[in-house]
C-alpha cells in the first residue's frame, strides 16, 4: 500500500503542466504575472506560456531555462528590442526547440535582437547559454559583452541589418574563451562573425560554423589563439576569413568559396599583422557561381598575408585562381610547404615569395632558393638553398654565426 501511494504521488507530480505562482488557468498567457506554461523549470514563451522573451526571463529562476516555443511571434507579442539577458543577474539558458521553428524575429526593427552580457573576469563559473535558434532581423542578430567562456550553439543568423555576432568590448571586462557550435550567418548587413580587437577575443573557437553571402566579411577573427575549425565562408561579398593583430590564429579544414565580390581585388583570406598563422587542410575554390561587382571570373587570390612572421600554409585543396594561390609581403620564416598542396587549374605563388620585403620563405622548413649571403639563419642549423649572385649555389646550413655551403653534384 505504501509503495503504491508514493508510485501515484510521484505520477501525479510530474504529469502535466505547473504554474509558477499565482492563481488562475496555468496556460493563460499573462506577460503581467510570474503565471506561464512552466514545466521543471522551463519558461515557455509562446502559446499558453509567456507573452515575450523578456518577461519569461524575468521570472526565471537560477537553472531555469526559457523556451522559445514555435508558436511564438515577436511583432505580434510585443517583444522590446534588444532582448538583454544579463548574467551577472541570473543563471539562464535561452533556448529554442530547433532553428527552423523557433524564431525571434526581428523584421525591420533598427535595435539588436539579443544581447549577452557576463560578468567579466569576475567569475569564470559563469557560463552564459543561447542555443537552438533562429534570429532574424533587427541590427545585430547576437551581441556578447564580457562574457568569457560562454556557449552558443545551433544559431541561425539570418538577414540582419548589421552583423549576424559581434563580440564587442565592455568597460567591465573581455570576452574570451567562448566556444560557437554550428552556428550560421546568412545574408547579414555586414559581417557573419565580427570580433571587436579591444574585447580580447582570445581563444574564441568556431565548430562547424557556416558564413554565407554576407555583406560584410564572413570571419573577421581578432584574438589570439582563436581556431576556425571545419564549416564554410562562401560568396560573402567582403574577404572570407580576415585576421588583423591576432598571434597563432588557425584556420583548419573549412570549405572557402567565392568571396570578396564587392572588392576590387578580391581575396579568400586576408591576414596582416598576424604571427603564427595557420591555414591547412582547406578547401579553396575561387569560381564565383553568383554576380559580383569586380570583372574577374574567378577570386584572384586564395591567401593574401602582410607583415607577419611564422605563417604555415599546408595541405590545401586549391582549385581555379586567376593570380595565384598564395602572395605574401613584408613577411618572415613562412612555411608554404609547396609539395602539400592539391593544385588545380591554379599557380601555388601568385608573387614571387622570395622578393617583396619577405625573408627566410620556407617550403617543409627549408629557406626557398634565394641569395643567403646578406640574411642571417633564424636559429642554428637553420637550413636553405644558396643562390649567390657571384654563381655559387647549393644548400647551406647556418652555424657558428654564418652560412656553411655544401658543394653540389648534378644527377
Amino acid at each position: 500500500m505504501f509503495m503504491l501511494l508514493t508510485g501515484g504521488a510521484g505520477l501525479a507530480a510530474s504529469a502535466g503542466p505547473v504554474r509558477a505562482s499565482g492563481s488562475g488557468n496555468p496556460h493563460q498567457n499573462n506577460s503581467s504575472s510570474t503565471d506561464g506554461y512552466d514545466i521543471g523549470g522551463r519558461r515557455i514563451v509562446g502559446e499558453d506560456g509567456y507573452a515575450t522573451i523578456e518577461t519569461a526571463w524575468e521570472a526565471a529562476e537560477d537553472g531555469d531555462t526559457v523556451y522559445v516555443h514555435s508558436s511564438y511571434d515577436a511583432q505580434t507579442a510585443g517583444e522590446e528590442f534588444p532582448i538583454v539577458l544579463d548574467y551577472g543577474t541570473k543563471q539562464v539558458t535561452l533556448t529554442g526547440g530547433h532553428p527552423s521553428g523557433s524564431i525571434i524575429d526581428a523584421g525591420d526593427v533598427d535595435e539588436n535582437v539579443i544581447e549577452v552580457i557576463g560578468t567579466g573576469s569576475s567569475d569564470y563559473r559563469n557560463n552564459p547559454v543561447v542555443r537552438n535558434l533562429r534570429i532574424e532581423g533587427g541590427n545585430i542578430g547576437l551581441r556578447v559583452r564580457c562574457a568569457p567562456y560562454a556557449s552558443f550553439e545551433n544559431l541561425v543568423l539570418y538577414n540582419t541589418g548589421s552583423h549576424g555576432t559581434y563580440i564587442d568590448s565592455h568597460s567591465d571586462g573581455g570576452t574570451f574563451g567562448t566556444n560557437w557550435f554550428n552556428c550560421q550567418a546568412w545574408n547579414c548587413g555586414g559581417d557573419g562573425f565580427r570580433e571587436k580587437r579591444s574585447a580580447d577575443p582570445h581563444a574564441t573557437a568556431y565548430f562547424g560554423c557556416q558564413a554565407i553571402a554576407n555583406r560584410g566579411v564572413g570571419f573577421r577573427l581578432r584574438g589570439t589563439a582563436s581556431h576556425l575549425s571545419g564549416g564554410t565562408t562562401q560568396l560573402n561579398h567582403s574577404y572570407g576569413v580576415e585576421v588583423r593583430s591576432g598571434r597563432s590564429v588557425n584556420v583548419s579544414g573549412v570549405y572557402i568559396e567565392g568571396n570578396a565580390r564587392s572588392e576590387d581585388y578580391p581575396v579568400e583570406i586576408y591576414a596582416t599583422r598576424a604571427d603564427g598563422l595557420l591555414v591547412d587542410g582547406c578547401y579553396f575554390h575561387g569560381i564565383n557561381p553568383r554576380g559580383a561587382n569586380h570583372d574577374y571570373t574567378r577570386v584572384q587570390r586564395g591567401v593574401n598575408v602582410h607583415d607577419t612572421s611564422q605563417i604555415t600554409v599546408r595541405d590545401n585543396f586549391v582549385r581555379r585562381y586567376g593570380n595565384g594561390f598564395i602572395a605574401i609581403f613584408g613577411c618572415s620564416d613562412g612555411d608554404m610547404h609547396s609539395g602539400s598542396h592539391c593544385l588545380d587549374d591554379a599557380e601555388l605563388f601568385g608573387v614571387d615569395p622570395t622578393s617583396n620585403g619577405n625573408v627566410r620563405i620556407r617550403s617543409d622548413g627549408m629557406i626557398l632558393p634565394t641569395d643567403l649571403s646578406s640574411i642571417d639563419g633564424a636559429h642554428e642549423y637553420d637550413c636553405g638553398y644558396h643562390v649567390g649572385s657571384d654563381g655559387s649555389e647549393g644548400h647551406a646550413v647556418w652555424y657558428d654565426g654564418e652560412w656553411h655551403l655544401a658543394q653540389t653534384t648534378t644527377l
